[in-house]
């Protein structure tokens, strides 16, 4: 098997949740010379639904299989990025496509799962608790662990020095349990400031709890700027404090960690202790919150305490993306 090139969704899809598949296919394309072509994805979502709408219906997906596999059959084996799984059989799981299996939600769906992939030779799977709920389940693939990972581009150096305006920054779903621990916190220290995100107009904005509306940051380099302003930023796995009725109790590490650890924060987190979370050593950089006194005790350190910028950088140099490239190397 050789991989011929990368397959990305680029051109039709903007949401803040792909920019970090980008940046990894970016780092992939050039570190392994595959060039980036658009996948058969279609840009006008209304068509596109009304056409899977009436396939589903009339074909059961398989004519959207057929006419896909048919644009990528030409070359040899593609790389892509499949951020959710699918209800039916379509180009990512041709016989000539690897797909990088990102969010795994399902668990009683298996048999579906197990024939609308069975075509893949290869299924690199993101996390471990996935990868073992698979092989439990005699799923006949090669699978293949591929961890998240940071790009590149973010690497933390040593000794480099950020600029903390906010004590804190609450990016993306905000944990439950964390977030009632910090009303309390503000209670009792007033002076705290964070910034919380909401949607106004279908748009992202920051809010600080003390000024009001701090901006709109929509683009990557905008967002990875606005979490380097924070001293403390907040972390959870997905599953947790209510998460697990969306991912069916799976608890994955997420690039947020990592994003957040190149912006010299020190983190306060709420996770398990599972296969995954011992994979990425979270009890190295920090321990799960138990309690409120924990938060507390944990918060008024951080906030005045230097960026822990040293610690986060040598626990980052083994979750960068050139370890995704020595596994497709391997391949």
């Amino acid at each position: 098997m050789k991989l011929k090139r990368i397959l990305t969704d680029r051109h039709f899809q903007n949401w803040p949740s792909w920019h970090i598949v980008y940046e990894w296919e970016n780092e992939l394309s050039n570190s392994l010379n595959l060039p980036l072509k658009n996948s058969p994805l279609i840009k006008n979502h209304f068509i596109y639904r009304n056409l899977k709408r009436i396939d589903n219906k009339l074909f059961k997906g398989k004519l959207d299989f057929f006419l896909n596999s048919i644009l990528v059959s030409k070359c040899q084996y593609s790389l892509y990025f499949e951020m959710f799984l699918q209800n039916h059989k379509r180009f990512s799981s041709s016989r000539k496509v690897i797909p990088v299996i990102v969010d795994f939600w399902e668990k009683s769906n298996i048999e579906l799962f197990k024939r609308i992939y069975a075509d893949c030779p290869f299924l690199l799977i993101t996390s471990l608790e996935v990868l073992n709920f698979l092989k439990e389940n005699h799923i006949k693939n090669k699978l293949i662990h591929f961890p998240m990972s940071l790009p590149s581009i973010y690497k933390l150096m040593p000794n480099q020095i950020f600029k903390k305006r906010y004590d804190i920054v609450l990016g993306g779903r905000i944990n439950v349990v964390l977030l009632d621990y910090l009303i309390q916190y503000e209670i009792i220290h007033p002076e705290v400031e964070y910034l919380y995100q909401i949607k106004h107009e279908g748009e992202l904005y920051y809010v600080s709890n003390k000024t009001g509306i701090v901006g709109n940051f929509h683009t990557r380099s905008e967002y990875m700027n606005l979490i380097k302003s924070a001293k403390v930023a907040f972390y959870s796995t997905p599953g947790m404090d209510g998460g697990e009725k969306r991912t069916n109790g799976f608890n994955p590490v997420t690039p947020r960690f990592f994003e957040l650890l190149s912006a010299g924060c020190h983190i306060i987190s709420r996770y398990p202790k599972n296969i995954e979370t011992d994979y990425y050593k979270l009890e190295t950089i920090c321990l799960s919150v138990t309690s409120y006194a924990d938060f507390e005790n944990q918060l008024n350190i951080a906030l005045i305490s230097d960026p822990p910028t040293k610690k986060n950088a040598e626990y980052l140099n083994n979750y960068y993306t050139t370890s995704q490239i020595e596994i497709l190397k391997n391949l």
